[in-house]
């Protein structure tokens, strides 16, 4: 299926500005913030990172913690684990005098619980933002759930490998349409490869640019520049490769084409 002369000329304006180098300045995207109650807020990368993969959301907290908050965990719940240090009081002696300090002798796993998996009366905070961007409705008309979630900082938004579910982790459109992109990417192949795999994340920036300019959002080419240099070594030939299978992801989301 073609794409429409409109999405066709957004496609083009996007390679001119890549091939002129006539692209926007970079613009910071505003992450979606956990709760200010949360104790995953003081938590370091890595455990934010094994509870988000373990429960698919960041707000995981301790049993007592989600009482004192007025939630208790639902029967039949299970615990996700980060890692504790352990530690121990000791006393060194420093210029004649005995002074204490705090060693860590070693880790141990803690057990928490997701807030989806809580209930109570005290209202959970919700992320999702107050306008849907364009193309939710594609997203659902194909089942792909999507839920706006805080992310740990090494993403802005994901997106499993069978393209069923995207997180975003931002409210700016351009993480929703790069998720989506990964999601119908994976519709159309069957499935895509597991991590940052280069032609996958051009694809999903490129169309994330295009739809932006379709959509009449800010011009994004700047970020998505700086993205794909950082996979690609040559941007401008991995953005060619890709372009193939971004005009098969926006005839699927532009034009109504099947995603099979």
């Amino acid at each position: 299926m073609k794409l429409s002369e409109k999405a066709k000329a957004s496609l083009e304006r996007v390679i001119a500005k890549f091939q002129k180098g006539d692209i926007s300045a970079i613009s910071q995207v505003a992450r979606i913030q956990l709760d200010p109650r949360a104790p995953a807020r003081f938590w370091s990368l890595s455990n934010k990172v094994l509870a988000f993969i373990q429960a698919q959301e960041l707000d995981c907290r301790g049993y007592m913690q989600w009482q004192q908050l007025g939630r208790s965990v639902k029967h039949g719940s299970k615990a996700v684990y980060i890692v504790r240090p352990l530690t121990v009081k000791k006393t060194k002696e420093e210029d004649g005098e005995k002074k204490d300090y705090i060693a860590c002798i070693g880790f141990s796993t803690f057990p928490v619980f997701a807030a989806s998996d809580t209930e109570g009366n005290t209202i959970l905070p919700q992320y999702q933002p107050r306008h849907l961007p364009p193309l939710v409705d594609v997203a659902r008309k194909f089942g792909i759930s999507v839920d706006y979630v805080p992310v740990p900082s090494d993403r802005l938004g994901d997106s499993d490998t069978n393209g069923t579910k995207i997180r975003i982790g931002a409210q700016d459109p351009s993480v929703f349409f790069h998720e989506l992109t990964h999601a119908i990417h994976a519709r159309l192949s069957s499935g895509l490869k597991g991590g940052q795999q280069v032609d996958q994340e051009v694809t999903a920036e490129l169309c994330a640019t295009v739809l932006m300019d379709f959509y009449g959002f800010r011009d994004h080419s700047g970020n998505a520049w700086h993205y794909i240099k950082h996979y690609a070594q040559d941007p401008l030939t991995a953005i060619t490769r890709t372009l193939s299978t971004v005009e098969d992801v926006l005839s699927v989301l532009l034009e109504g084409r099947a995603a099979t």
